[in-house]
Formats: C-alpha cells, sequence, structure tokens
C-alpha cells in the first residue's frame, strides 16, 4: 500500500475538516429536506387519502425513472471532471466541461418532456400500469418539470465539485421542499383531494431550482481563474465516462422503486401509498448517509487521482463510522415505533409497519458499509457499476415478481429489503479487491454496543408507559436518543473522531455567529 504523502497528518486534519464542514451543512440541509418532506408526505397523505396519494407515488416513480435517463450520468460525470479540471487549476477546461454538460442536459431534457407529453399511454404500458389511466393527466402534467430535474442534478453535481455541499442544502434540501409543501397546501383546498395538487406543487418546485441552481453554478466558476489551456476531446471523454453511468443511475433507481412498480402492476393504488410512507421513512436516515457521500465523493476522486491510498482508507473508516453514528438512533426508533409511525400518515397506512421494519434493516446494511457505491464511481469504475446496476435490478425484479403477488406488502418489503443490503455487501468486496480498503475498524462496534440499552429503553417504553399520540412518540424517541448517545460517549471517542466532532462543533458555532453570511466557494 501506498504511504502516505509528505504532510500526512496535516492533510488527513485538513480533509476531516472539509468533511465535517461540508457534511455539517449537508446535514442541516438534509434535516430541513426530510422534515419537509416527511410533513408534506404526512400532510398530503392525510387529506388525499391512501388511493390518491398511490397514484401520485406511481407518476412521481415514472417522472423520476425517465429523468433518470435524461441526465445521462452527467452528474457523475461532471463532479469528476470538474473535481479533477479545478483541482489543477484549469479553468478553461472547467468551464468548457460544465457548459458541455448544460447542453447535453438540456437537450436530454426537452427530449423526455415530449414523451410524457405526448404518448403518456406509451409510458403506462411500458410500466404495466395500463389498467390505471388516472395517471395520464398527472404525467402530461408532469413533462414540464423534466427538463428543469435534470439540469438541477448537473447544475448541483457541478457545485460539489467545489467541495461545497451549500448550494445543494440551499436549493434542493431546503427551498425545493418548502416550496412543494406550501404550494401542495395552497392547491388542495383548490383543486379538492386529488393527487394534481402535489403534481402540481412538485412542478413549481423544479422551476425554480433548475433556476437557483445555475445561478449558483455560474457564480462558482466565475471564482476560478482563467486559463488559457486547450484540451482535445472534452465533449468526448465527458460522455464516454457518463454514458455508462445513464443506464446506471436509471438501474440504481430501480433497485429503490421496483416493488412500487411492481406493486402498480399487481395491487391497488392505496397499497403503493402505503408501501412508499414505508420507504419515505425507512430512508430517513439517508439524512446522514448522503451528507457524508456528497462531500466524500469528490474527496475519494481527488485522494484515488493523487494515489493516496492510506489516507482514502483512513477517512472511509472515518466516514462510515460515523454515518452509523449519526444514523443508529434513527435505525432503532423505526425499529421499535414502526407502527406508531406509519399511523402518522393515516390509519390507512398501519398495516405498511412491518414493511418498514424489514426495509429499515436492508437500510441498516447499506449505512453499515458507507461510501462503497460512490467509491465505484469516483475511482473511475462506472464500468463494474453498470454491471452491478444489471445484476441487482434483475435479482430485484425477480424478487418482486415471486414475491409481491403472493404476500402484498409484507413480500414487498422483503423483496426490499434484500435489494438494499445485497448489492452494498457486492460493491463492499469489490472495492477490497480493487483498493484493498473497508471501512470496518474496531471503534465501528461503538454504536452497535450502544444500540443495546438504547433499544431496551424503547421497548420499556412500549411496555409500561403510553404511546398514543405525537407527544408520546417524540417523548420516547427521545428516551432512545439519549440513552444512545450517553452510552456512546462512555465508550469514548478516539484522536480522529474528536478531530471530526470538533470540526462539526466549531463549524455549526461559526453558522450561528454569521447568520445569513452569503455562502462562498471553499465551502
Amino acid at each position: 500500500m501506498p504511504a502516505p504523502a509528505a504532510g500526512g497528518a496535516d492533510g488527513l486534519e485538513r480533509e476531516i475538516g472539509q468533511i465535517a464542514r461540508g457534511a455539517g451543512v449537508g446535514l442541516a440541509g438534509n434535516v430541513v429536506n426530510y422534515g419537509v418532506a416527511y410533513l408534506f408526505g404526512i400532510l398530503v397523505a392525510r387529506q388525499i387519502g391512501a388511493t390518491e396519494f398511490g397514484l401520485y407515488t406511481l407518476a412521481v416513480t415514472a417522472v423520476t425513472l425517465l429523468t433518470r435517463f435524461t441526465i445521462m450520468g452527467l452528474d457523475r460525470g461532471l463532479m469528476r471532471y470538474a473535481s479533477i479540471s479545478r483541482g489543477e487549476g484549469k479553468g478553461q477546461t472547467l468551464r468548457r466541461l460544465t457548459l458541455i454538460a448544460l447542453a447535453l442536459g438540456t437537450v436530454t431534457g426537452l427530449v423526455g418532456a415530449l414523451l410524457l407529453w405526448l404518448e403518456p399511454e406509451f409510458v403506462l404500458r411500458l410500466f404495466g400500469w395500463s389498467g390505471k389511466p388516472e395517471l395520464i393527466p398527472l404525467l402530461m402534467a408532469f413533462a414540464i418539470s423534466v427538463p428543469a430535474i435534470t439540469l438541477i442534478g448537473v447544475a448541483i453535481a457541478g457545485t460539489q465539485a467545489f467541495r461545497t455541499m451549500r448550494y445543494r442544502a440551499l436549493v434542493v434540501n431546503t427551498v425545493q421542499p418548502v416550496l412543494r409543501l406550501v404550494v401542495a397546501l395552497l392547491l388542495i383546498p383548490v383543486l379538492g383531494p386529488t393527487a394534481m395538487a402535489p403534481v402540481l406543487a412538485f412542478v413549481v418546485a423544479q422551476g425554480v431550482g433548475m433556476v437557483l441552481a445555475l445561478f449558483f453554478l455560474g457564480r462558482l466558476i466565475r471564482t476560478v481563474p482563467p486559463s488559457s489551456e486547450h484540451q482535445a476531446g472534452l465533449a468526448r471523454g465527458l460522455v464516454r465516462f457518463s454514458a455508462p453511468l445513464a443506464l446506471s443511475n436509471v438501474l440504481d433507481y430501480m433497485n429503490g422503486r421496483t416493488e412500487i412498480i411492481v406493486i402498480g402492476i399487481f395491487l391497488a393504488a392505496n397499497s403503493a401509498g402505503v408501501y412508499n410512507a414505508a420507504v419515505r421513512l425507512a430512508g430517513l436516515g439517508l439524512i446522514v448517509l448522503t451528507a457524508f457521500n456528497a462531500i466524500f465523493s469528490p474527496l475519494i476522486s481527488d485522494l484515488h487521482h493523487r494515489n493516496e491510498m492510506v489516507r482514502l482508507d483512513s477517512l472511509n473508516k472515518l466516514v462510515t463510522r460515523w454515518t452509523m453514528v449519526f444514523a443508529m438512533p434513527i435505525v432503532l426508533v423505526q425499529l421499535v415505533f414502526a407502527p406508531q409511525l406509519m399511523s402518522l400518515f393515516g390509519r390507512e397506512f398501519i398495516p405498511g409497519a412491518t414493511a418498514l421494519r424489514l426495509l429499515t434493516l436492508g437500510q441498516l446494511v447499506n449505512f453499515a458499509t458507507g461510501s462503497v457505491g460512490v467509491m465505484l464511481i469516483m475511482i473511475g469504475r462506472s464500468d463494474i457499476a453498470f454491471v452491478n446496476a444489471i445484476v441487482n435490478v434483475a435479482v430485484a425484479l425477480a424478487l418482486d415478481f415471486w414475491l409481491v403477488p403472493r404476500y402484498g406488502l409484507l413480500g414487498a418489503g422483503i423483496a426490499g429489503s434484500l435489494t438494499l443490503a445485497l448489492p452494498n455487501l457486492l460493491r463492499l468486496g469489490e472495492i477490497w479487491v480493487l483498493l484493498r480498503i473497508h471501512p470496518f475498524s474496531r471503534p465501528f462496534l461503538k454504536p452497535f454496543i450502544a444500540a443495546i440499552p438504547a433499544t431496551a429503553a424503547g421497548l420499556a417504553w412500549l411496555r409500561w408507559l403510553p404511546l398514543n399520540g405525537v407527544l408520546y412518540l417524540a417523548a420516547a424517541s427521545s428516551v432512545i436518543g439519549m440513552v444512545y448517545v450517553a452510552f456512546t460517549l462512555l465508550l469514548r471517542l478516539d484522536a480522529a473522531d474528536r478531530m471530526l466532532l470538533n470540526a462539526l462543533v466549531a463549524r455549526a458555532l461559526r453558522g450561528r455567529r454569521s447568520g445569513r453570511r452569503l455562502p462562498t466557494a471553499d465551502g
């Protein structure tokens, strides 16, 4: 294994600081994003009911799957190559890469919009949903948002190449979900309890998000000094790297959504709504994982490019450990209080409690394996990611078509849990073979040890104390969290843990003092 670079300790401390600052911003933004998203789901589902919420779920699934094609992997391609160009001081190359990615995204987004607008019946036949014609006006309304979603994906990835999460936190995690919630709540009294209200709210939020994402990307690019280098074949290289990721991104999305697609084929629309609520809750811990992955991704690319594998290994272990530290109490609350959490969406949703527990266990494996998915992409092995995605979707569809018709929501939960866990275990092995690094260390066990007394506290509340109402549920969840934090601290932090925690605290204090200070390019 290569030796660390000179000044390795200082470099590691600097990179831990970058991760802490970026993850701190990302966590704050994700808390807002997921908080508003859950509020959106709960309030909208309670007002329009499980059936209309299920129709909205199916329509969103279709349009999101389509935009995975239209983005064409350009988001990850731009993040990788823009990060390298910025690190090498190639300002002209950075500008040309960005313009190429945005131009391609504009063309593919418009093509996707025309498909939804002109041929919604064809889209329904593709998904096997011909028996649900009520989806046609929803798909046509969604068509307007396809170019916006595409350009947001590319532009926000471009901002992340500058090692900052502020713009993702502001646009994707704050402005869009808040606007979607507000517009939906305004439209439901006007349009009635129909899925069209949240659909139109979604479209408005995407339009505003596109304008903001492009504005912030342009402002960041202007901070890079101009240069005179000329690098031929940029478009060809970007497309060659990104193209395999187009289908890979589609397949990755399907790994989390094949159950909803198959539910739409075999079960009533209300089952799709219930399962979507379970998926939303089970994904709450992604607040943590996506925050760390988003800022760690360009670091992976940069360190691998410079062959600094010792430092990459150290950071990988630290990021995975702290992903588990933050995600574990969320996992425990979901496992212990699943029926109570599902009831927040309405009594029609309580039958999804078992699916929620199963999906939470699958997400636990996702958190425990850390950044293995983005690491394959960021080290340039999009070919392996592509093959993985094909295998994963094939297995997922086989499980879904076997289990969903026979066992309904329970079958969907089993299939969903397995298709969360198995791909991450596969990627874990691949990263070990390619780089000889893994995310595990002795301190990695601490969150699992602290989870034992925290779980006991939650079960004790469930056995002896009331749990009928949001306030009681919040109090019981807080008890699990406090017991978990207490035992985590009793197990003590090592030097790297303290370094990361101190950087997080310092970032939070700076953010509080700076108030509404405008974000800068350094993250």
